[in-house]
């Protein structure tokens, strides 16, 4: 494949509404890139944010400190931090921020290219925005049983009886009649490249690493009043997808629960 137009790479972007995508691919188009002597990710011990980043280095094969952050830990940390949140990365001393231009370009720096290829960016960059969109849906139904006042309500509004209703109803009503439709969309994904991934046919690309956690998400049993079978009785084609990527060499035993956690466990 010949070298993108300036024009088709601003056409791109416009599509996708991605600045990152322009930044990204004027990454891509860089020759002779070195290879970080260390990288250092920091985010809590969770999946969220974190993860998709995390797995991307994993496929990558690129070695690096995973640290993990204890919450009683976070507010020293916080204040150090550029805009007092994480994940955040420190490559050979230089900190970077935001788990998106992360994840970009950790899979820029892949040597297989096979987490960002040139080929495929369009529908890397389309299935990174359902996720996205999947991922905007479901915010408000579960911060709400965290942030409550972020939405309008007091803050101890979660712990008080017409709370713990009210985040109930949000989060039955959101995976019975919306994750549905998002399972929907992703399973079509899956479909258009020969039931494989959700933007190549071939391997796995940085859409993956950030589609599959989410989806875990729902069923690994700590989010109240989310049936860990939801993923299963609404689109078996997806835990199938799920499946397929925690089976991975790389991948195989991360996780104990939830879509994908080893059997034997």
């Amino acid at each position: 494949m010949g070298k993108p137009s300036e024009n088709s790479k601003v056409a791109l972007a416009t599509a996708v509404g991605g600045a990152a995508v322009f930044f990204a691919m004027k990454m891509l188009a860089k020759k002779g890139k070195a290879m970080p002597k260390n990288i250092k990710l920091s985010y809590f011990d969770i999946e969220g944010a974190g993860e998709p980043v995390r797995l991307a280095l994993v496929l990558a094969g690129i070695s690096f400190e995973d640290d993990r952050i204890k919450f009683a830990d976070w507010p020293s940390i916080k204040a150090k931090t550029p805009y007092g949140q994480v994940p955040v990365m420190l490559v050979d001393g230089e900190m970077k921020t935001q788990s998106g231009a992360m994840l970009r370009w950790v899979g820029s720096l892949d040597p297989s290219k096979s987490l960002y290829p040139e080929d495929r960016l369009y529908e890397v960059e389309e299935a990174i925005g359902v996720i996205g969109d999947l991922q905007r849906a479901w915010g408000p139904s579960f911060y709400i049983g965290m942030r409550p006042k972020n939405f309008g309500y007091p803050e101890d509004f979660n712990k008080s009886p017409e709370g713990q209703d009210k985040i109930a109803a949000m989060r039955k009503t959101f995976i019975e009649d919306e994750l549905p439709q998002y399972l929907g969309y992703i399973s079509d994904m899956i479909d258009r490249n020969n039931g494989q991934w959700i933007a190549s046919t071939d391997k796995p690309t940085i859409a993956d690493c950030m589609a599959v956690p989410l989806l875990r998400s729902f069923t690994r049993g700590h989010i109240d009043h989310v049936d860990v079978n939801c993923i299963a009785k609404s689109n078996p084609k997806v835990v199938q997808y799920v499946e397929r990527f925690c089976a991975l060499g790389e991948i195989k035993g991360r996780y104990t629960n939830g879509i994908g956690a080893t059997s034997s466990v």
